[in-house]
C-alpha cells in the first residue's frame, strides 16, 4: 500500500521547491511580502515575509523542524507556529509546489492535477460554460517582443503626457458639439448597424489587450497566451494573458499595465472624435461616433468597474493593497450567510475580514448586487437572439443554474459530520422563506408609474422668421414677462436691404421723368412712366413689408420661450425658423406618454387624477388626463423624452418618414398643437428615428397651484393616484409570464414570415 505524503510525518520530512518556481518580491500595505510564481503552469500566490522566509528553506537537504527553528530565530514575534508551518506545507503540497525523493512523485503529481481539473471543471458554473468560452489564438510573446521597442514609449512618461495633450484637445474641440454628439447617439442602437458596431468593437478590444501585452512586455514580463472570449454566443471579448505583472514589485507598474487596455482605447476615442467632428453625415461618420461610444461608455462601464474583474477590480486592489478581494469578498459573504441563515454561529471569521473589516465586506454585497444585474443582463440579451432560440437557452440556462444552486445548498445542508446542525438551520430558513413569501405576496404596490410627462405650454406664439436674415440683437431673455407690441429681436438682410434701396431710387427717378414728359406735354410718354410708376411702388410696398418682418415683436402679453437666446445674435435664419415663442402666463399642461400596458389600467379608474414628479423638483404635481388618443403610435412625442437627449424613451432608426398624422397623435392631438414639426425633433433628424415601441399620448391638466415657476421641457414620471394596487408577487410573475409570451409571439411571427 502506497504511503500517502499528506498524512504521513512531516517533522523529519526535508521537502524542496520545485526547480521552476520563482519568487518575486513586493511591498504589502507597507510591508515586505513575496509573490510565488509557478512558471511551468503560470500560476501566481501571495505570501508574506515569514511564510518566504520558511518555504525557502525547502532545498531538500533542511527538516521541517530545522526550517521552523531557524523561522522562529529570524522573524521572533512573526515567526511560524507548528501548526501555521504544517499547515503552510500541506498547501505547497496540495498545489504541487514541491518535490520529492520518494517513488511514485511523479504519477501522483499527474494523478492529482487530473483529479483538480475534474474537480474544477465538475465545479464551474455550467451557465458559465455555456454563456463563455474561450478561442485560444496561441501565444503574442514574439509578436510584442518585435512591436515594444517601437512604441512602448506610450507607456512612459512622454507617452502620458502625449496622451494628456491629446485628451484636453479633444475635450475643447468637443465641448460645442456635445447635443449634437448626444442627438446622433439613437443611430448607435439601429438593427442595421449591428454589424458595423460589432466588428468596430471587436477591433477596439483587440487593441484594448495589445495595449495590455505591450505594458507587460514593456517592464520585463512574457505573455503566453491570448485570445477570444464569446459573450453570449456574438459578443467578442478579447483577453490576453497579463499575469507576469502580478510579479513586478512596483505596484505603479502593475495599475499600468491593468490601466493600459483603457489608456489605449481612450486614445483611440479622441482620435475617432476629432475624425467624427471633422467629417460629413455619413457611413464614415457614423462609424466613427460608434467607435467613440463603445471606447468610452462601454468600457467605463465595464472594463473600470471594479466590481467586475476586468482592469478597474485590478487597479483597485493594487491600489489598496489587499489580494484577491473578489475571493475575500465572496468568503464573507459565505461566511455570513452560513451564519444568519443556517446558525453556524461557532463558524470563525476568515482572517481576510478581521484584516480589512470595511473593505471586504463592503466589496463583498456590491459585488455580488452587481453580478446579479449582469446575469439578469445576459439573460436579456441572450432572449433576444435567434428569433425563438434565443429565449429557450435563456430559460433553459436560469433553470440549470437554479436546480445546480438548490443541489449544492441540499447537499452540504444534509453532509454529515461538517455540514449544519439541521435543528438551527431549518428554523431559520423556513422563518427566511416566510419572510419572502411575505414580501411577495402581502405587500401591496401601484405597478403603473411607467407614463412619462413633460411640461407644456396649451397656448403658445411661435415667431418665425418671415424673411431670411441675419439676427443682430435679442432684446429678450429666457423667461422675461413681455407685453404686446414689445421689440423681441431685430434682423438685418443687406441684399434685400440694397434691392430695397434701389427700387426707391428708381421709383425717384421715374417720378422725376414722368413730370419732365408732363410739362412737355408728351403724354404718350407721360402715360408710361406713369404705368412704371405704379409696378414700382408696388414691388416698394412688397420689399417694405419683407424688411418689417426683420423686427420681430410681441403679439400677446406672456413669457418668452426659447432655446440658446443669447447665441442667436450673428447667425443666419432662414424663412420659417422658429426663433422664439410667446407663452401666456398660467396656461400650462401636460404631454403624456403611456405605455400600452397602462392603458387597460387607466381604463378601469373611475377618475383620472395623476400625480407627477418632475425631476430635480421635490415637490409633486396634481394633475387630471383631460384626453388620451385612441392609437398608439411609434413617434417621438416630445425630444427631451428621447434617450439620446437625457430621456427614457428607447429610439430607433427608420428609413420610412414619421407621417403626420402620427406626429400629430403624439403630441396629444391637433387641437393642442398645429405645429407639427415641435414634436418630431429638430428638422429633419426627427423623421428618421422613432420609438422602439408604440405609445399612446395624452394631455392633462396641472391643478396644483404656483406652478409660474416651471419651465418648458421638464420631464419626470407618472403616478395614478387611484390605480387598483397588485401584490408584489402577483406583478413580477405577470410581468416575467408577458415578456415570455412577447418573445414567443414574435418568434412565431418571425418564423411565419
Amino acid at each position: 500500500m502506497a504511503v500517502d505524503h499528506r498524512v504521513s510525518e512531516i517533522s523529519s520530512s526535508r521537502p524542496r521547491l520545485r526547480r521552476d518556481v520563482r519568487t518575486h518580491y513586493q511591498e504589502y500595505r507597507g510591508e515586505p511580502s513575496y509573490i510565488i510564481e509557478d512558471t511551468s503552469k503560470g500560476r501566481f500566490f501571495h505570501v508574506g515575509f515569514p511564510e518566504h522566509q520558511f518555504i525557502q528553506s525547502f532545498d531538500g537537504r533542511t527538516t521541517i523542524s530545522e526550517a521552523l527553528a531557524r523561522n522562529a530565530a529570524t522573524q521572533g514575534e512573526d515567526a511560524l507556529t507548528e501548526a501555521q508551518g504544517d499547515q503552510l506545507l500541506r498547501w505547497l503540497i496540495d498545489n504541487d509546489l514541491l518535490e520529492s525523493e520518494t517513488s511514485g512523485q511523479g504519477e501522483r503529481r499527474r494523478d492529482r492535477q487530473t483529479k483538480n481539473r475534474e474537480r474544477q471543471e465538475k465545479a464551474k458554473n455550467p451557465v458559465a460554460k455555456v454563456m463563455f468560452f474561450k478561442i485560444p489564438l496561441g501565444c503574442p510573446d514574439r509578436l510584442l517582443s518585435r512591436v515594444e521597442p517601437w512604441v512602448g514609449w506610450v507607456f512612459g512618461v512622454p507617452g502620458l503626457l502625449l496622451w494628456l495633450m491629446l485628451v484636453a484637445y479633444t475635450l475643447v474641440q468637443f465641448a460645442p458639439e456635445w447635443d449634437r454628439f448626444t442627438a446622433a447617439t439613437g443611430q448607435v442602437i439601429a438593427s442595421g448597424s449591428w454589424i458595423r458596431i460589432a466588428l468596430i468593437y471587436t477591433v477596439l478590444k483587440v487593441l484594448h489587450e495589445f495595449g495590455h501585452g505591450l505594458a507587460t512586455k514593456k517592464f520585463g514580463g512574457t505573455v503566453p497566451d491570448w485570445g477570444v472570449q464569446l459573450l453570449a454566443f456574438i459578443t467578442p471579448l478579447a483577453f490576453v494573458d497579463a499575469s507576469a505583472s502580478w510579479k513586478f514589485p512596483s505596484k505603479w507598474r502593475r495599475i499600468i499595465v491593468s490601466a493600459a487596455g483603457m489608456y489605449v482605447e481612450i486614445a483611440i476615442a479622441c482620435v475617432c472624435l476629432l475624425g467624427w467632428l471633422h467629417t460629413d453625415s455619413g457611413v464614415l461618420n457614423t462609424s466613427l461616433h460608434s467607435a467613440v461610444v463603445a471606447a468610452t461608455f462601454v468600457t467605463l462601464l465595464f472594463n473600470a468597474n471594479p466590481l467586475m474583474r476586468f482592469d478597474g477590480y485590478y487597479i483597485l486592489l493594487d491600489y489598496l493593497g489587499i489580494p484577491n478581494l473578489g475571493t475575500k469578498g465572496q468568503q464573507f459573504l459565505k461566511w455570513a450567510g452560513k451564519r444568519v441563515f443556517l446558525g453556524m454561529s461557532d463558524l470563525p471569521m476568515p482572517p481576510s475580514v478581521r484584516q480589512h473589516p470595511v473593505a471586504v465586506p463592503l466589496y463583498g454585497v456590491l459585488a455580488a448586487l452587481w453580478k446579479i444585474v449582469i446575469w439578469i443582463g445576459i439573460m436579456v440579451l441572450v432572449s433576444l437572439l435567434f428569433k425563438g432560440a434565443g429565449l429557450v437557452i435563456a430559460i433553459a440556462s436560469v433553470g440549470v443554474m437554479l436546480v445546480t444552486s438548490v443541489v449544492k445548498f441540499f447537499n452540504f445542508l444534509f453532509k454529515s459530520g461538517s455540514g449544519p446542525s439541521l435543528s438551527k438551520a431549518l428554523p431559520r430558513i423556513a422563518v427566511f422563506l416566510l419572510a419572502l413569501g411575505a414580501i411577495l405576496f402581502l405587500i401591496p404596490i401601484n405597478p403603473t408609474g411607467k407614463a412619462v410627462a413633460v411640461v407644456e405650454y396649451a397656448d403658445r406664439e411661435r415667431m418665425r422668421a418671415s424673411v431670411r436674415g441675419l439676427v443682430t440683437e435679442v432684446l429678450v431673455e429666457e423667461g422675461q414677462e413681455i407685453k404686446k407690441g414689445d421689440l423681441l429681436v431685430e434682423m438685418s438682410n443687406p441684399d434685400e436691404q440694397s434691392e430695397y434701396d434701389k427700387m426707391l431710387l428708381e421709383l425717384r427717378t421715374a417720378r422725376i421723368r414722368a413730370r419732365s414728359y408732363y410739362q412737355v406735354e408728351n403724354l404718350p410718354a407721360y402715360q408710361a412712366e406713369i404705368e412704371t410708376i405704379l409696378g414700382l411702388e408696388r414691388k416698394v410696398a412688397e420689399s417694405k413689408a419683407i424688411l418689417s418682418g426683420l423686427k420681430i415683436v410681441a403679439p400677446v402679453d406672456g413669457q418668452v420661450v426659447g432655446r440658446d437666446l443669447e447665441s442667436l445674435p450673428g447667425k443666419w435664419v432662414g424663412i420659417g425658423d422658429e426663433i422664439l415663442s410667446v407663452v401666456p402666463n398660467e396656461k400650462m399642461d401636460l404631454l403624456i406618454s403611456f405605455r400600452q400596458d397602462d392603458i387597460d389600467d387607466l381604463a378601469g379608474q373611475k377618475d383620472r387624477d395623476i400625480r407627477v414628479r418632475l425631476r430635480g423638483r421635490t415637490r409633486d404635481l396634481e394633475g387630471v388626463i383631460d384626453r388620451i388618443e385612441s392609437r398608439a403610435t411609434r413617434a417621438l412625442p416630445h425630444e427631451v423624452m428621447a434617450s439620446p437627449n437625457g430621456g427614457p424613451l428607447a429610439l430607433r432608426t427608420s428609413s420610412d418618414p414619421v407621417a403626420e398624422r402620427d406626429r400629430e397623435i403624439a403630441g396629444g392631438g391637433g387641437a393642442y398643437d398645429l405645429d407639427l414639426d415641435y414634436f418630431s425633433g429638430l428638422g429633419q433628424q426627427g423623421q428618421s428615428r422613432e420609438l422602439a415601441r408604440a405609445r399612446f399620448a395624452g394631455r392633462a391638466i396641472i391643478t396644483s397651484e404656483g406652478v409660474r415657476e416651471l419651465r418648458e421641457g421638464e420631464w419626470g414620471y407618472v403616478s395614478f393616484a387611484n390605480a387598483e394596487k397588485e401584490v408584489l408577487g402577483k406583478w413580477l410573475f405577470q410581468e416575467v409570464s408577458g415578456y415570455v409570451r412577447d418573445k414567443i409571439e414574435q418568434a412565431r411571427a418571425a418564423s411565419a414570415s
